[in-house]
């Protein structure tokens, strides 16, 4: 009888056929020349392939608790996403999945760092399937939001400068083929356009104040079902305020070592040195990787397993969703990299912190080298953010970077992340109307509008992901304090680290559960 492994093994087939674009950003083969199939006829039976898969699951005889523990997570895992697909309807609400999806199938091949005629091939490939996907994309689309009507017509300026890349590089090689690339191009750009104008005024948009909310119902399941919380969006709602005026509070301490006269946000906002573009900050973020990296070392925290990381600039389409910088693993044919949109030049030390090593490259090497697939692929998002936070914590405790000023910056930081868990609860539970997150944002924090419309946007298409940052690194602290007055005298970081990375990225109350510590 299969085990959870298998199943699990199973579910990603699956997945990867379903979104062959994030199969090419993995580097799984035979899947670089498709773009998916995600009409009602496509989804009903991903469902149930889905739901066969749970079932399977759920029906798993398991024999000690690593197996419970895996098993409750990839039948939680397979939850979510068919509460996804039943409840939610993403692919008939949202227009920015259709445009996201082609660029990231576009981009994945771009970022390839040998590409070769076969990355040529797939490329010419998929721009020629445009106009089928966004044909399906047009009679898929029902209501969709305003907010995210906005974000794919952003997000389809960024696909037209991708297809451009794309004929820039590969022309030549196009040129050599039976087909040439000229006449797929010419199509898959009108298509943009057909389906720029079919959002503009022929698929009309759900202007509700609440129509981009996923729901209290909803967030509640993937708080309980995703991150095996116990707690319902309320509570983890009415904590992320709590968090908030706290962090503020030491905001305003550490403001005041530096100038008791003024108010914190002028303090920092003096401090501030520009907003770097990306091409100007890329020398700065690699550097600061590496200084992290050194500290990290020097302090005895394990990073000779972390492999190097690459900073590179962020593309059109992903500065709609991200102001800043993320992390993107490593595929088998393209680096670990973090993508870097542009940021404020004192708030890097601790982007590297937290995107790096100890921070979240660290944690996806750690997870990539378990031998258990299931602990190797199935993630919930508050394990490797809360992680991050976490790492940028420790850090701080051990001295790096502990000039006030950047110290401050730390803490700045640290509120961001506390407002953006406020925001993202308050617009999916219709709290917020999207104009209020924005204001809630501007209000409280020291960023302009444009970065806090951004936040938004990210907050409206991940519903609960800024939200499992702030859930993660709480449980991650707990576990450790309580690792900690369980072992006394025995405890060592390096041992409660080594037995947390163990589980790679399952929830952290899962992770308490197999180190005993449930009850």
């Amino acid at each position: 009888m299969a085990g959870a492994d298998d199943l699990c093994r199973s579910f990603l087939d699956l997945w990867f056929h379903f979104d062959p674009a994030a199969a090419t950003r993995a580097g799984i083969p035979g899947q670089d020349e498709r773009l998916g199939s995600f009409d009602a006829d496509s989804i009903r039976l991903h469902v149930a392939a889905l739901r066969s898969i749970a079932g399977a699951v759920e029906d798993l005889d398991v024999e000690d608790t690593d197996d419970e523990i895996d098993r409750t997570a990839l039948l939680d895992h397979l939850r979510v996403l068919l509460f996804r697909f039943e409840h939610e309807h993403p692919w008939r609400r949202n227009p920015a999945l259709w445009v996201r999806h082609a660029c990231e199938a576009l981009d994945g091949l771009l970022a390839r760092e040998v590409p070769d005629a076969g990355t040529a091939s797939a490329l010419l490939a998929r721009i020629r399937a445009l106009p089928r996907f966004f044909t399906e994309a047009r009679a898929t689309l029902r209501r969709p939001p305003l907010l995210l009507v906005e974000v794919a017509l952003a997000e389809l300026e960024g696909l037209s400068t991708l297809i451009l890349a794309a004929r820039a590089r590969f022309s030549a090689v196009w040129e050599a083929l039976e087909d040439h690339g000229g006449k797929p191009v010419i199509e898959a750009n009108e298509a943009i356009a057909h389906l720029r104008e079919a959002l503009r005024s022929e698929i009309t948009a759900d202007t509700g104040p609440g129509a981009a909310a996923i729901g209290e119902d909803e967030v509640d399941r993937r708080l309980h079902y995703e991150h095996a919380s116990v707690h319902n969006s309320a509570e983890v709602w009415r904590a992320a305020l709590r968090l908030a005026l706290e962090v503020e509070q030491e905001v305003v301490a550490l403001a005041a070592t530096i100038d008791a006269s003024r108010p914190w946000r002028e303090v920092y906002e003096r401090l501030q040195n520009g907003n770097g573009s990306a091409d100007t900050m890329l020398p700065s973020v690699g550097a600061a990787l590496g200084a992290a990296r050194r500290f990290a070392e020097s302090e005895g925290l394990d990073a000779a397993s972390a492999t190097p990381l690459v900073p590179i600039e962020a593309t059109a389409y992903e500065r709609v969703l991200e102001p800043a910088a993320f992390y993107r693993p490593a595929g088998t044919l393209t680096p670990a990299m973090v993508v870097v949109a542009g940021t404020e030049r004192q708030v890097v030390p601790w982007l590297a912190v937290r995107l790096g090593v100890p921070g979240i490259h660290l944690h996806r090497v750690r997870s990539d080298g378990l031998s258990r697939p299931v602990r190797r692929h199935i993630a919930a998002a508050s394990t490797p953010l809360g992680w991050s936070l976490y790492a940028a914590e420790l850090m701080a405790s051990l001295g790096y970077s502990a000039e006030p000023e950047s110290r401050l910056a730390e803490r700045v930081l640290f509120l961001r992340d506390a407002h953006l868990a406020v925001v993202d609860l308050g617009l999916h539970t219709r709290q917020f109307t999207p104009e209020d997150a924005v204001g809630h944002l501007t209000s409280h924090l020291p960023v302009d509008r444009r970065t806090a419309e951004a936040d938004v946007r990210r907050i409206a298409c991940f519903p609960v992901e800024a939200c499992a940052a702030i859930l993660g690194w709480r449980e991650l602290i707990r576990l450790r304090d309580d690792v900690l007055a369980a072992r006394g005298a025995g405890f060592t970081l390096d041992d409660f680290h080594d037995a947390v990375l163990a589980y790679g990225g399952l929830p952290v109350p899962l992770i308490r559960w197999g180190l005993g510590l449930d009850g």
